[in-house]
């Protein structure tokens, strides 16, 4: 080493000279990066007795827990953290913390001792990337290629007033909460209103939550019966049959579906006519709007009125027109309620559909944006267009618009949100006669793929999952500020009601691998004609039938699945799921079962963006051996198209330090290897701290 910390007593002149802060901080980054647990301990007496700061940075702006954090060094990071350090501290270069640190090199070790420690998931770098951003990808790219292997998630939060988060529980709820009901369910749609939830299954099942007098739920016994809600997801059986659900929308007092077929479905209140069809005060189940023989293939649902999309790009209303919500040309306050094609946009090729109390919104095939409403009685287009300014310091006598392909379009009572092909945010103020169309700058970069828009807030979920929003309430004439919402992950569909939101996530979990096919129990007993008995071991180890035994339906070539490999498909198939993957991945190695080993192992690697997200506590609680396994597994598969993580590089190469008595040379001989099999050359020693820094 470059510098030696001399022990006490060696000189009479050091033993009188009080060490310098400065020197004493420089003696514990230099033993934090390239010493012995007992180096660091003198250096630790040495900063105490010289009054010195822990969390104090070097030339390169770097703490000494920075660079124990990159060591991969536990017992040292640990004993930094027990004499004071700060697991928060961001380092001179790009804010990050140690545990952006660990995570950006895959130190899963580390990371669960400063999460111990109470670092914190939440905390943004310069660039605003929490320490989860640094593993993740794109969902996409994080689930494949393979919609078998990928599961779904509903998270919930808001106010539960009305039971429509669907928790079992009317309690306000400040982070987002699983939809426990609907785990196993692959979900691939929600929808949320003042008063209820809807969600749509793959298989076309809908569920509804939430407070049900008046029909909007769609279960008789709720509109009729004593009780007036449903509190967690409950299945709508009358009036579908066996029907597939392909679209929803959901409005305070009303409910609108589409189904695969194109049929068109409302029940709940139809005072205003919204439900579109005569004669009917009230529907408690889902009826058939008989009027409408369109294939339907878009639904939305306001207040007092709906709005629906033929294939054929024709768009239909019904409902109160009283602010021109109908786009007919006139506004009435009488109700209509069969529903009419939109003859001013007769010739135009619509595919979506928007609606919020007093205004819809329609999208062509082509990205076009019209509405009407707010007086507006007859369709307008919006212009979603980026301005392109001259650069330098010329004065700028012109400017041109660059027109902008919108994909999505949202409809809110106070703003609207458009999104465009290559992710950019524009809005504009819903009653707004100019129809002012803006973008939303800082949201650029994001990647967004998916919006929403309520009442007053608007939410967008990024390609990697992240969901972020804007209350217009607290900011009614400001600018937008998005702010990110913590504790959900993998988000693909977000859904805003009025005081709650509803978030739909993906994540990766294939299926256990199936049995080897066996002809069964039966099949065993018959041979030698039954009169065998199977012993007791037959429980415990995979029987393989002798070649020389044959029953009636021929030779035998796989054996009976032994107790040990169905209670780990019983382990799997009702217990396992992504958040507690390794705590059970710590029961399997503990008991041998290699198959669920594995397989918790997979599920842990391709979901550790969520796992850090909503099951942090498994990371902090889990052993050091099975996180240092799960680092080399990460390193090996560092090459797969999932993985963030990517190897080699120059501060990647240190093997996990659990134990001090292991001497640092015994760990140099097993360098971290990528999965082609070569072999990445650790750093030298004596390497500056320039090596710390990383294009980021």
């Amino acid at each position: 080493m470059e510098t030696s910390i001399s022990p006490p007593g060696t000189s009479k002149q050091s033993a009188v000279r009080k060490p310098s802060p400065g020197s004493s901080l420089k003696d514990l980054c230099l033993v934090s990066k390239q010493g012995s647990i007992a180096e660091v301990e003198s250096a630790l007496a040495l900063l105490k007795k010289s009054g010195g700061n822990i969390d104090g940075r070097n030339a390169f702006g770097l703490s000494a827990l920075h660079l124990a954090t990159w060591r991969n060094h536990l017992p040292i990071v640990r004993r930094l953290l027990d004499a004071g350090a700060d697991p928060d501290a961001r380092d001179g270069e790009s804010g990050w913390s140690s545990l952006h640190r660990a995570l950006h090199f895959g130190h899963l070790c580390i990371a669960g001792v400063l999460l111990q420690f109470g670092a914190s998931l939440a905390l943004e770098d310069t660039k605003g990337r929490t320490p989860v951003d640094l593993i993740s990808c794109p969902v996409s790219q994080a689930n494949g290629d393979f919609p078998d292997a990928v599961a779904t998630e509903v998270f919930s939060w808001g106010s539960g007033t009305n039971y429509q988060l669907g928790t079992g529980n009317a309690h306000i709820q400040k982070l987002p909460c699983k939809v426990e009901a609907l785990h196993g369910s692959y979900i691939k749609t929600v929808a949320a209103s003042k008063f209820h939830s809807v969600a749509v299954s793959s298989n076309g099942e809908l569920y509804t939550w939430g407070f049900g007098r008046g029909g909007r739920l769609g279960h008789p016994d709720i509109h009729s019966g004593q009780t007036t809600a449903v509190i967690t997801p409950r299945q709508v059986t009358v009036g579908l049959g066996r029907k597939r659900v392909n679209a929803v929308a959901a409005a305070k007092h009303h409910t609108v579906i589409a189904t695969e077929l194109g049929e068109l479905f409302t029940w709940g209140s139809n005072r205003e006519g919204q439900l579109g069809y005569p004669s009917v005060d009230t529907q408690p189940t889902p009826r058939r709007v008989g009027s409408l023989k369109q294939r339907i293939i878009s639904v939305a649902a306001a207040n007092k009125h709906s709005a629906a999309v033929a294939d054929t790009g024709e768009v239909f209303t019904w409902g109160c027109n009283k602010e021109g919500q109908l786009g007919y040309g006139t506004s009435n306050s009488a109700s209509n309620c069969i529903p009419r094609m939109v003859e001013y946009l007769k010739g135009k090729v619509l595919r979506g559909v928007s609606a919020a109390k007093y205004h819809t919104i329609v999208l062509g095939a082509d990205g076009e944006v019209f509405t009407w409403g707010h007086r507006l009685v007859t369709p307008r287009r919006v212009v979603v267009a980026r301005c392109l300014k001259k650069g330098g310091n010329t004065n700028l006598k012109f400017h041109r618009m660059e027109r902008l392909q919108v994909i999505s379009v949202a409809a809110g009572t106070t703003h609207n949100t458009a999104l465009t092909a290559d992710g950019a945010l524009f809005y504009w103020v819903s009653s707004d006669p100019d129809l002012k169309c803006q973008q939303i700058f800082s949201m650029c970069g994001r990647n967004i793929v998916n919006i929403s828009a309520g009442k007053y807030w608007t939410a967008v979920a990024t390609s990697t999952g992240d969901v972020f929003m804007w209350d217009a309430k607290k900011r009614k004439d400001e600018t937008p500020i998005f702010t990110r919402v913590h504790g959900v992950k993998r988000a693909t569909f977000v859904c805003v009601g009025e005081t709650h939101m509803l978030v739909l996530s993906s994540i990766y979990h294939p299926e256990y691998p199936p049995k080897p096919k066996s002809q069964g129990l039966k099949s065993m007993l018959e041979w030698n004609g039954g009169t065998e008995e199977l012993g007791e071991d037959i429980l415990f180890d995979d029987v393989q039938p002798n070649s020389g035994l044959s029953g009636s339906s021929g030779e035998m070539s796989k054996g009976v699945p032994s107790l040990k490999s169905l209670c780990e498909k019983v382990a799997v198939e009702y217990l396992l799921e992504p958040k507690n993957s390794i705590q059970l991945l710590e029961i399997a190695d503990s008991l041998e079962a290699k198959e669920l080993k594995k397989h918790c192992e997979d599920l842990a690697i391709r979901n550790l963006d969520y796992i850090f997200t909503v099951g942090a506590s498994s990371i902090m609680n889990a052993s050091s051996e099975i996180l240092v396994n799960l680092e080399k597994l990460l390193d090996e598969k560092s090459s797969e198209p999932w993985s963030q993580h990517r190897l080699p590089t120059m501060t990647a190469t240190y093997p996990a330090v659990i134990d001090s008595d292991v001497e640092e040379d015994e760990a140099r001989e097993f360098p971290k290897t990528r999965k082609c099999g070569k072999s990445a050359s650790r750093p030298s020693a004596m390497s500056s701290d320039d090596s710390l820094t990383v294009s980021r």
